[in-house]
């Protein structure tokens, strides 16, 4: 099955950068590069289509997966990392970063839940085979994750300069610079909030990703561990973007009420409460779903995570729902169809063979 304009995004090796080489004059072509996230990401959505691709971005991320504590560049054992380069990008350079070698930064929240959501997703078992040690210390870090940030995956930016300090989707070095265009997440105040975070999208990710750890391993724990977050996200109510430090909640419904849904992330009330705000006109338009509602005294239209409407958000059955309507029942359709929402389910029946310890 052919994908439009995929083979111009896709490496030698057959993983796909986040951005095309520079098309014309002018154009950086700035995340021509391996990113965990966005390379993931896009194998998840092209799979069906194109499976090598999943299997080539799995191999080359599990060929950096973190080995070693380093505060500075973000690594950790069996983390899967942000962003990788034959050398530091510029902006990089001008804030500190040292230039030469190499640039291999691992300060995201989400990769290594998405690694793990990918792989499950294949349904392949001799690549899951393959990739048994990649997958299970990703596991590994995951958990210690979610212990270390009591129940939550919560982040902190590393020492040296020029990094993230918001590390999910999120993601941004300074959320608060004065740019239409600025990303990461605001206090409805305009304050940053404070160290350690945990946004909500990547919560999301965490849930899909321990449901396919179960999947993987065939180990109960595992399904307890998403009980547990499940339990932890829906007493946060929907209009939460992230925790921050003290536990505090940062206000703001958007697009992550989507990935909660898309995971499963949510039960009972919480999901019909997450379905009915998703819904609410100022975060679904006719265009999909804004990643910020235009309610949030920080909403800006073309704030890149504070307003836009991405394409990518138009999770499922929601998006299909959002473009079938516009206007009348077709908002109540739409709500119905969040509120019965359910997670891509990993591939289980296919894994069967690969479940090692503890099957």
């Amino acid at each position: 099955m052919s994908v439009p304009g995929l083979d111009a995004l896709l490496s030698d090796e057959g993983w796909p950068y986040a951005s095309t080489q520079p098309v014309e004059p002018g154009d950086p072509g700035r995340f021509h590069a391996l990113f965990g996230r966005d390379s993931l990401i896009t194998s998840l959505q092209v799979l069906p289509a194109r499976p090598e691709v999943a299997g080539a971005t799995l191999r080359a991320l599990a060929a950096l997966q973190g080995a070693r504590e380093d505060p500075a560049t973000g690594e950790e054992p069996g983390k899967i990392g942000h962003e990788f380069r034959a050398r530091p990008p510029e902006p990089f350079v001008r804030a500190g970063w040292p230039e030469a070698g190499g640039f291999r930064y691992y300060g995201t929240a989400d990769a290594t839940s998405w690694f793990l959501v990918v792989l499950a997703a294949t349904g392949d078992a001799a690549l899951a085979c393959e990739l048994d040690a990649a997958w299970r210390g990703a596991g590994d870090w995951l958990a210690r994750a979610l212990d270390s940030g009591e129940g939550l995956v919560r982040h902190e930016p590393g020492t040296l300069p020029g990094g993230l300090t918001q590390q999910g989707w999120r993601d941004a070095i300074d959320p608060a610079a004065r740019s239409t265009e600025a990303g990461g997440f605001l206090r409805p105040d305009g304050a940053v909030p404070g160290h350690p975070l945990a946004d909500v999208d990547s919560q999301a990710a965490a849930h899909a990703a321990l449901l396919a750890l179960a999947a993987l391993s065939g180990e109960g724990d595992w399904r307890r561990r998403a009980a547990a977050l499940r339990e932890r996200l829906g007493a946060l109510g929907p209009d939460a973007v992230a925790v921050e430090a003290g536990d505090e909640p940062v206000p703001g419904a958007g697009s992550q009420l989507g990935w909660l849904l898309w995971a499963g992330a949510l039960e009972g009330e919480a999901r019909e409460a997450a379905a009915e705000r998703l819904c609410a006109s100022d975060v679904l338009t006719d265009y999909g779903l804004r990643t910020l509602s235009s309610e949030s005294p920080v909403f800006h239209p073309h704030a890149y995570h504070r307003g836009s409407i991405l394409a990518v958000r138009l999770l499922a059955r929601l998006g299909r729902a959002a473009r079938g309507r516009p206007r009348g029942g077709g908002r109540a359709r739409a709500r119905r169809r969040a509120g019965g929402a359910r997670p891509a389910r990993p591939a289980a029946r296919a894994l069967r063979g690969h479940r090692g310890r503890g099957a």
